[in-house]
């Protein structure tokens, strides 16, 4: 009888933690999708894509299953049966991580990068190793893994406007009549009659020899990523809309004296207008920004490959070594972020940031700090997205209000004031109880939805905002419609 009662409250305590662990699970409501044809792995949470990772795919002779599975096993540096390598060892082709999602089917770090991207494996999915180790700790088992085969997809630029078709090679020969598949899609979305003929016929002779973009108009990529059908040729160079460009960055554009010149991080940039629009030739974007564009001219587009660094959402001048890998950024971007000056020494190998002394590298003649070292050193917190070839570096403003230093957060688009600030100004107001502006009301409405943090741009308009280039630095001062 009382082994019994063991067994039964071992029983319960399992199902009790079993439970908990999918209650917690289920409250995020996250999931993995695969999308064969584009090599991309979706990490998701509440229907939103968080992170977005390039990986490798099975070979047409070792398909990757596709269909709806969930995550079954997770193990911390895997033994390679098949070749009997131990876990750990830098010739295990697991690499550091496994999530299994089917018997024999995982998805898994590597020893070769290079293979990402490709249709190389024997049916799993392989991850850049420091890639799979951050997805690794965002999933439990139970999680849903969902590999898709969808080859001919729409895609929208970044007003979620002029959609085109991007038509993947059909690598595992799964979709019958696939050329009518794309003239019916094409016909959906009336491209058939824009697209001129000599350019419709050649770009549905390149369909399964490449990835064929079907657009009645040049289109312009940044790492593969539809940005804009504004562009233009004049005078043999093609031009694209420089607002839109801006825009992705979240680069600010400063008028200048004449119409044919803005300023852009402190240098004149030539730009030409046309119907009210601004455009600017793609070299000067090389030239300033730095990367390379790809000109397709069988498909009009042209793909600016571009390894890029945002601080608090907005770009950093300067070079990345190594997304992939062990990243180094360039001094040239630290002195940009920080708006001073960066002490270098190449003897000692060293550089001095804010007194704190840091490891560096000379790489082509250019010097470079590794970032996890840079991490360590300040209160910076990245994330690094290998797909779409760029690093986001976060530090969290300060905010002054009345000689008082609040810690406000970084948010999608501008910064994130936090709730105190808001109610020390509605006190303020409770004094003098005089609204001329509506702001009291107005300030009374936003505390009632009850947040931590609020956007920088909801504040009453009786606030002046002063702030630095990166939003590292905020001051709100006061005007005279607040009688406070």
């Amino acid at each position: 009888m009382r082994k019994l009662l063991i067994i039964l409250s071992i029983l319960v305590l399992l199902f009790s933690v079993k439970s908990e662990a999918q209650s917690q699970l289920s409250s995020k409501h996250c999931r993995i999708e695969i999308d064969i044809p584009s090599r991309s792995l979706y990490f998701i949470e509440n229907n939103s894509v968080l992170k977005k990772y390039p990986v490798a795919v099975g070979k047409a002779n070792s398909q990757t299953p596709i269909g709806e599975f969930k995550v079954i096993n997770k193990v911390i540096n895997p033994y390679y049966s098949k070749q009997k390598i131990a876990g750990g060892s830098p010739q295990n082709p697991l690499g550091s991580r496994w999530i299994g999602f089917k018997p024999s089917y995982g998805v898994h770090g590597n020893n070769n990068p290079k293979s990402i991207g490709k249709f190389v494996s024997a049916g799993c999915i392989r991850m850049y190793d420091k890639d799979v180790k951050e997805l690794y700790e965002k999933v439990n088992i139970g999680v849903p893994v969902i590999v898709k085969y969808e080859p001919i997809v729409v895609e929208k630029d970044i007003d979620e406007i002029n959609p085109v078709i991007v038509v993947y090679p059909d690598y595992y020969s799964k979709v019958p009549d696939f050329l009518k598949k794309v003239e019916e899609k094409l016909a959906e979305l009336n491209l058939k009659e824009k697209i001129e003929r000599s350019k419709l016929n050649t770009l549905k002779k390149l369909i399964n020899k490449e990835v064929v973009v079907f657009s009645d108009r040049w289109i312009y990529l940044i790492n593969g990523k539809y940005i804009t059908n504004d562009v233009i040729l004049i005078d043999n160079t093609l031009h694209v809309n420089l607002d839109k460009i801006c825009s992705f960055f979240n680069i600010d554009i400063n008028d200048t004296e004449t119409r044919e010149v803005v300023t852009i991080f402190n240098k004149d940039i030539p730009i030409v207008e046309n119907n009210e629009r601004r455009y600017v030739p793609i070299n000067v974007l090389e030239i300033n920004l730095g990367g390379n564009h790809k000109v397709n001219q069988n498909q009009q587009t042209i793909d600016y490959g571009f390894d890029y660094f945002l601080f608090n959402n907005k770009l950093v001048k300067g070079e990345i070594i190594s997304i992939e890998g062990d990243t180094d950024i360039s001094i040239e971007s630290l002195s940009n972020m920080f708006g001073q000056e960066t002490i270098a020494s190449q003897e000692k190998a060293k550089v001095k940031l804010n007194n704190n002394s840091l490891d560096c590298k000379t790489v082509g003649g250019k010097t470079y700090i590794n970032l996890n070292d840079l991490l360590l050193q300040t209160n910076l917190t990245s994330n690094i997205h290998t797909k779409d070839r760029y690093i986001e570096v976060f530090s969290e403003p300060y905010i002054t209000y009345k000689d008082i230093i609040y810690k406000g957060r970084v948010g999608a688009n501008e910064p994130l004031v936090p709730r105190e600030i808001l109610a020390k100004i509605l006190c303020e107001c409770q004094v003098n109880a005089t609204d001329y502006c509506g702001c009291m009301s107005q300030i009374q409405s936003l505390l009632q939805e009850e947040q931590e943090y609020y956007n920088l741009s909801r504040l009453p308009n009786c606030f002046k905002v002063i702030k630095d280039y990166y939003n590292t630095k905020i001051y709100l001062e006061k005007r005279r419609c607040l009688q406070i």
